[in-house]
């Protein structure tokens, strides 16, 4: 019996991991077809979609744009994370859960919502629609993913452990740096990662605040599907999945760095 449900156990998840990467391993697939239309049956294998993304230089640009832009709010939101998620979960604070609430608040927001009405605000307080602006709307909108992922570091943290760390001299700051942040290392790096993924495609938050100068990947896709769909499009998407996997490996193998667990 307990063969067998290790067997079903084991089927159980192979589902789910294909239920989860059977989209991607398709997108990849047709990547590789030389049909002229997609989706369409496979013809044969060819690398034609891959050399006309690289003659593409609207594909080029605006990926350098979205590296830039899901660098910099995923920074900005990973360091709000930390100190709001150590304050909530490190001290008593009076209203906590609403605070808390207030943080998630754009978990609850559809995110079209969320570029309307930062495009609104915009246009009221007379700024112009730049790289900035849509550093920090994303850092909004991926604050809560990283805070959570924080959080849950931080509910597993031992306190203790800065407590001795100061008793033996360690000034806050210190112990922050070399007792907190290395211990939460995971969670820390799960959120960054996690954010910059959520910024990088992200396109109904990015629909409202870009500019031609700043049009962001998932931007210029969906510009480039209005007039025509093909395998383009695939090698484009398995481009970004090829080089979030190689990222992930190169952290887990090379720097030793868990993303999860």
């Amino acid at each position: 019996m307990k063969r067998l449900a290790g067997s079903v156990n084991s089927l159980f998840l192979v589902l789910v991991y294909l239920f989860v990467l059977g989209p991607a391993l398709v997108i990849v697939a047709d990547s590789f077809n030389s049909a002229t239309s997609f989706p369409s049956p496979f013809e044969s294998a060819t690398l034609k979609w891959y050399r006309q993304m690289l003659a593409h230089d609207e594909f080029l640009a605006s990926m350098q744009i979205s590296a830039i832009v899901a660098l910099l709010s995923a920074l900005i939101a990973t360091a709000l994370a930390i100190f709001a998620a150590y304050a909530l979960i490190r001290h008593p604070l009076r209203g906590k859960n609403a605070l808390s609430t207030f943080l998630m608040g754009p978990l609850l927001v559809p995110q079209i919502v969320i570029g309307l009405a930062m495009l609104q605000l915009i246009g009221q307080l007379g700024l112009r629609i730049g790289l900035t602006g849509l550093v920090l709307v994303h850092a909004v909108y991926i604050l809560p993913f990283a805070l959570r992922l924080v959080m849950a570091s931080l509910a597993r943290f031992e306190f203790v452990l800065e407590e001795a760390a100061q008793s033996l001299g360690a000034g806050r700051l210190r112990t922050l740096w070399h007792v907190t942040l290395p211990m939460i290392r995971p969670g820390l790096a799960s959120g960054f990662i996690f954010a910059f993924i959520l910024s990088f495609v992200n396109l109904p938050v990015s629909l409202f605040l870009t500019s031609p100068q700043t049009a962001t990947l998932p931007i210029v896709m969906f510009a480039y599907m209005e007039s025509r769909i093909d395998p383009l499009i695939a090698a484009v998407a398995s481009a970004i999945l090829i080089a979030t996997a190689v990222a992930s490996l190169v952290l887990e193998r090379v720097f030793r760095l868990r993303l999860f667990g």
